[in-house]
């Protein structure tokens, strides 16, 4: 099966029909756009979310506060509160039912056991991303950091996860992405997966090294760069040095030779000179050669613009 009928039968495996026409850049685009989309439709969570549902809030409250009245362990009991109620729904028991003179321990023991909760949640969500790529799994794991004081919306995803067809399909989608975008778009690949690629040891040592020679970028700025644009700007950086040590080395040696050619009153060593210099070295390190040669010689800069134009005649 080639690269085209590849997509096409993924692409209709997403409901797509009549794209057969459609060139493999085309399906290529198409494809990166509904492997997209996926982290949206597992995240994506409304009033049908898994969530305990209170028809009455009065049995809420009666239910939290039951429990708490006849609890052995508050961290136990407010684990498992936890577990079918929001944080605000138990906090407003303890606040308007509890005792006052026990209501501020009580309520610190139900922000250790929500702080608890939450990490428990994020690491069981973390251990069920080896579902994923790497690449992919380092990128959901962000986001899903991103939202850890959102309870409802971790159990949302742990409940989503923990179901095997869910579960299948995502590994199903991931995989095929990273697939597709690293033999079709493998340009693309860093870009993609950037949370994954920022952490990587090579784009580490690049930033390392950038930062040595340079302080122009923020960290920002630093992180959200390719290991190309580094490269890139590293290359540049080292150019340059290369160029100006190079400037600095050629007005020295010119500098030299045309003051002795200017006392010297050497006209065809003169020339021979405004023919080198011209082949040799950049526009900036001429300038200053000008510049300080015209306080040597009044003449100097009517002198090397006549043999200038000679040379430019030959050529």
């Amino acid at each position: 099966m080639n690269q085209k009928e590849l997509l096409l039968q993924q692409l209709e495996n997403h409901g797509k029909r009549n794209i057969s026409h459609l060139s493999k850049d085309e399906l290529q685009d198409m494809f990166y756009e509904i492997s997209k989309e996926w982290v949206s439709n597992v995240v994506a969570y409304n009033s049908g979310t898994r969530d305990v549902k209170n028809i009455n809030v009065d049995d809420t409250e009666q239910i939290i506060k039951t429990q708490l009245v006849n609890s052995k362990n508050l961290y136990d009991t407010f684990y498992d509160l936890l577990q079918k109620y929001s944080f605000d729904d138990i906090y407003d028991v303890v606040f308007n039912s509890m005792d006052s003179k026990i209501v501020e321990k009580t309520l610190l023991i139900l922000e250790i056991k929500y702080r608890q909760f939450q990490e428990i949640l994020l690491e069981d969500i973390t251990k069920r991303m080896n579902i994923m790529p790497d690449e992919e799994a380092e990128g959901f794991i962000n986001f899903v950091e991103s939202k850890r004081d959102d309870i409802k919306f971790l159990k949302n995803i742990l409940f989503q996860l923990q179901d095997s067809k869910v579960s299948s399909n995502i590994s199903k989608i991931t995989n095929i992405k990273k697939y597709i975008i690293s033999n079709f778009m493998p340009n693309d690949l860093e870009i993609e997966y950037k949370h994954f690629f920022s952490h990587s040891k090579d784009k580490q040592e690049l930033i390392s090294q950038l930062k040595k020679i340079s302080n122009v970028y923020s960290n920002k700025q630093l992180n959200d760069m390719t290991k190309e644009d580094l490269i890139d700007i590293l290359t540049s950086i080292k150019q340059k040095e290369i160029d100006e040590q190079k400037n600095k080395e050629d007005y020295e040696r010119y500098l030299a030779l045309f003051k002795k050619a200017i006392y010297e009153d050497d006209n065809i060593y003169f020339n021979t000179l405004v023919m080198q210099v011209l082949e040799d070295v950049s526009i900036d390190c001429l300038n200053s050669l000008k510049a300080t040669l015209k306080n040597e010689d009044p003449l100097f800069d009517s002198k090397f613009y006549s043999a200038q134009k000679e040379w430019n005649q030959f050529k």
